[in-house]
């Protein structure tokens, strides 16, 4: 697993190698928007999930905007990349004798090498676990009584007039006031349903994100809650954030909660796909905590 995301890496770094070679072999400006394309149709291929798969949907406003978004940060990356190719090749006095099509060729090297390493549509096979695992949590002759489930669901309830604002730690209060009444596994499922369903509203998905993460919960309730609630969670940065926040601090607590915490493979495609967002910094430490915690044996 490790091994793989190194090779993507490596296959990556070839993308970002070609326009370095081409500024450091002083060559102009011209050929920043081929590498600019080069940029864009490597996201095209390794992060299809990000654009529309329709050809109505390209007819949005909200496509455009995101095609427009992406090629100005990709030709900033291309042009900064060119500037220091051009700044190394000025220091050292000395401009490489090779031809234009070698940098573009290594750059368009990284593209099917990355693909070949990397499969982007392995997150529909993670989404596929959780859906059954979620459907099993909350079928009642599998797990909890139903009686049990139906008063976890009238306790939640609660959460849900909570407004938008409300902080982890006034839902926090709220998660300690219902346990008294209710089992903590029938609370985790009472929250996955409520995601699953579309229906929760942020304290709710706050609620299933303090419970998952909570080292003690997370232990001794059945499952692989974290995991499981981390696939749940909407495209939301502060609350992936959140979500990562919580769970290295509770891997760094107790190791041994490293079989129900997410993949390493997982996170690291969250990272990217959360780059430069207040979720990609705490994604990165949790790969770390995860990567710390696992056992010796090496099992995935």
């Amino acid at each position: 697993m490790h091994n793989r995301m190194r090779w993507l890496m490596g296959a990556t770094a070839l993308l970002y190698i070609g326009p370095l070679m081409a500024g450091l072999g002083g060559y102009g400006w011209p050929l920043v928007p081929v590498f600019t394309l080069l940029f864009l149709l490597w996201h095209f291929i390794l992060r299809p999930q990000t654009w529309p798969r329709q050809f109505h949907e390209w007819t949005q406003y909200q496509a455009w905007a995101t095609l427009f978004s992406n090629a100005a940060i990709q030709l900033l990356f291309v042009a900064l990349l060119f500037g220091a190719g051009r700044g190394i090749g000025g220091a050292l006095g000395f401009v490489p004798p090779y031809g234009a099509i070698l940098p573009i060729a290594i750059s368009f090297l990284s593209i099917p090498l990355a693909r070949m390493i990397w499969d982007p549509w392995q997150a529909n096979e993670m989404n596929n676990f959780l859906d059954e695992a979620i459907r099993t949590i909350s079928h009642p002759e599998t797990t909890v009584g139903e009686a049990g489930l139906e008063a976890a669901r009238r306790m939640i309830a609660p959460l849900a007039d909570l407004p938008d604002e409300t902080q982890p730690n006034v839902v926090a209060q709220h998660l300690v006031a219902l346990s008294a009444h209710a089992e903590d596994a029938h609370i985790r499922s009472a929250l996955f349903e409520r995601l699953r369903d579309h229906k929760a509203n942020r304290a709710e998905t706050i609620a299933l994100i303090l419970h998952a993460t909570d080292g003690r919960l997370a232990e001794i309730v059945p499952g692989d809650g974290p995991t499981m609630a981390l696939g749940l969670l909407p495209a939301d940065p502060s609350l992936i954030a959140l979500f990562a926040h919580r769970l290295t601090a509770a891997l760094d607590e107790d190791p041994d909660l490293w079989g129900k915490c997410p993949s390493v493979d997982y996170l690291t495609e969250l990272a990217a796909k959360y780059d430069n967002t207040e979720a990609e910094a705490p994604l990165r430490e949790l790969i770390d905590a995860t990567n710390a915690a696992q056992p010796e044996d090496g099992l995935a």
